[in-house]
């Protein structure tokens, strides 16, 4: 992991789901001057003030809308993840090992490509803007994911899974075999103006809409270990296997201190991917979710 996450109070195991074990290929897959002189009388001089520079105070913190600090696409990624047309280039910083069989089946050029279709899925699917908590969603919301799937795995098993998580929200279980990032809001009161992110923090926002998070990135500071490649025999045409550890982080705002905060989300993964035409696209996959963890926000530079 490029860089570590300082825990400021406890954990959180109830607002985001956790994914284990989901391998699609099977259905139970798992921001001045002066005066004269006079003869006759003496004068003082007065020098005229200087005008003070203007300063414009930052807005104080508050749970309506998230800081202007969290503004941009994916604050904190790293330098040599590029951003073009409001877009990140994972690739470049993208780093990979025991890639020996891969480079031979493959070729050295595909194999990292395929690497980096495993960090771009975590960044660009998993942690998405959907996990900002709402009440309701739609097959189509999730059309985003299916695009980055194989055609098998996103028709014949992804799309069910989605029907079965929206057909019923509050499913634990329907929601984390989705594979990404939802939060529930869970513990939410009655008629609260934000909805709860646990232990005191709240999502920026009226409850359960992205409109604290409007002009702002839902998440922050990417990190990722180096990409482990494998190769995977069990089908007739191998597949790459890639296996990664990342975090990234959701700001939050902390009711009790009246100070931002971000949630922590860390990911341990291993993917199965297939080439189609030049591209990889996930064919199954692994996800398990530790307990996530609060810290002061902070962006990272580079």
């Amino acid at each position: 992991m490029s860089k570590g996450v300082a825990v400021l109070a406890g954990t959180v195991a109830v607002v985001v789901a956790v994914s284990v074990a989901l391998g699609l290929s099977s259905p139970d897959g798992s921001v001045g001057g002066t005066s004269s002189p006079s003869a006759t009388a003496t004068h003082k001089t007065t020098a005229t003030p200087t005008p003070s520079a203007t300063t414009t105070k930052p807005p104080a913190p508050s749970a309506a809308l998230a800081p202007l600090a969290v503004r941009g696409t994916w604050p904190g990624h790293p330098k040599a993840a590029n951003v073009q047309d409001g877009k990140v280039n994972w690739c470049p910083a993208v780093r990979v090992s025991g890639a020996s069989e891969a480079t031979r089946v493959f070729g050295a050029s595909s194999a990292k490509a395929g690497a980096c279709a495993a960090v771009r899925f975590v960044f660009e699917q998993r942690y998405s803007r959907l996990a900002i908590p709402r009440r309701s969603y739609r097959a189509s919301d999730f059309n985003f994911v299916r695009s980055a799937l194989t055609s098998s795995t996103g028709s014949g098993v992804y799309r069910a899974r989605v029907n079965a998580f929206v057909s019923n929200p509050a499913n634990s279980t329907a929601r984390g075999a989705l594979g990404i990032v939802l939060f529930s809001g869970a513990g939410t009161p009655a008629g609260a103006k934000q909805a709860s992110a646990g232990l005191g923090r709240v999502f920026y926002g009226k409850a359960f809409t992205t409109r604290g998070y409007a002009d702002r990135a839902a998440w922050i500071d990417p990190g990722w270990s180096t990409v482990a490649l494998a190769v995977d025999h069990a089908r007739s045409t191998p597949r790459l296997v890639a296996t990664l550890t990342a975090t990234a982080s959701m700001p939050v705002f902390n009711s009790s201190t009246s100070q931002d905060e971000m949630i922590t989300v860390p990911t341990n993964a291993t993917f199965t991917l297939v080439r189609s035409g030049s591209s990889w696209k996930v064919d199954t996959w692994t996800i398990t979710s530790h307990s996530s963890s609060f810290a002061p926000l902070t962006i990272k530079r580079g």
